[in-house]
């Protein structure tokens, strides 16, 4: 299956289920109320890019996560924020300490990589045996590259620098279902979904674009295109019990 009848599948069985749970939300409302109106999301995720960005990068791995509010007067609406970390290509050199302590080797690791965090109102059922949702959201995309060094033995970073960043307004849309698991005194479910996010022309670097020169000074050949792609998660969430009323 390619990647568009893959989003539209995904997508459509979000949209889809929305309808037929709707009644399923109707009947069950009472028996809903007894969850909290705060649900909590955590997650791995791939990011696809798409247009000239997919031309540049071919894709990037990282974790998100979202809080979302449920309305308890309108149980179908929410508002929803997102937070992910999201890495395209690394780099990892042995070198020097330094020029006078050229005995002593470091490993030098750079990462590019982009954060997101946005927000936006969101369409859901709140109860069910399948759980569809949709939202829209706007917030903030930073995309930035950074240099580390560590000891070779696979020690942790002593020191660390942002060689390259951009950031910038991002907007889109998206949507999953939710597959509920009650433990013990919380809700739990399997959440999958995918989002669209659009992030407009952005400057950023790849693997292979800070070059040493021998003068001990860099190179930076930032490229320039634009930013956009899918994003797909899959993880899960939770939501706190209420009590009970007349219980």
């Amino acid at each position: 299956m390619t990647r568009l009848p893959f989003r539209l599948a995904l997508l459509a069985i979000a949209f889809g289920s929305f309808g037929a749970s709707t009644q399923i939300a109707a009947q069950e409302s009472a028996r809903s109320d007894r969850y909290g109106t705060w649900t909590f999301d955590l997650g791995g995720q791939l990011a696809q890019p798409i247009g000239e960005f997919r031309s540049q990068i071919d894709r990037a791995w990282g974790v998100g996560g979202s809080v979302r509010y449920h309305m308890r007067e309108l149980r179908l609406l929410g508002l929803r924020g997102d937070a992910s970390w999201l890495n395209y290509g690394n780099e990892t050199k042995n070198v020097p300490l330094s020029p006078t302590v050229n005995r002593v080797f470091v490993d030098m690791r750079t990462t590019n990589n982009i954060a997101l965090a946005t927000i936006g109102p969101e369409l859901l059922i709140s109860s069910g045996p399948v759980r569809p949702y949709a939202y829209a959201f706007a917030g903030y995309s930073y995309f930035y590259t950074e240099s580390s060094a560590g000891d070779d033995n696979g020690g942790e970073a002593f020191a660390s620098t942002t060689n390259f960043d951009d950031g910038g307004w991002a907007t889109g849309w998206g949507g999953g279902v939710r597959i509920p698991v009650v433990v013990r005194s919380v809700e739990a479910a399997f959440d999958v979904g995918a989002r669209l996010t659009r992030n407009g022309t952005r400057s950023y670097l790849r693997s292979g674009d800070i070059i040493d020169l021998p003068d001990r000074t860099l190179a930076i050949n930032p490229r320039r295109t634009s930013a956009d792609f899918w994003q797909y998660h899959l993880g899960v969430s939770f939501s706190p019990r209420r009590r009970d009323r007349g219980r």
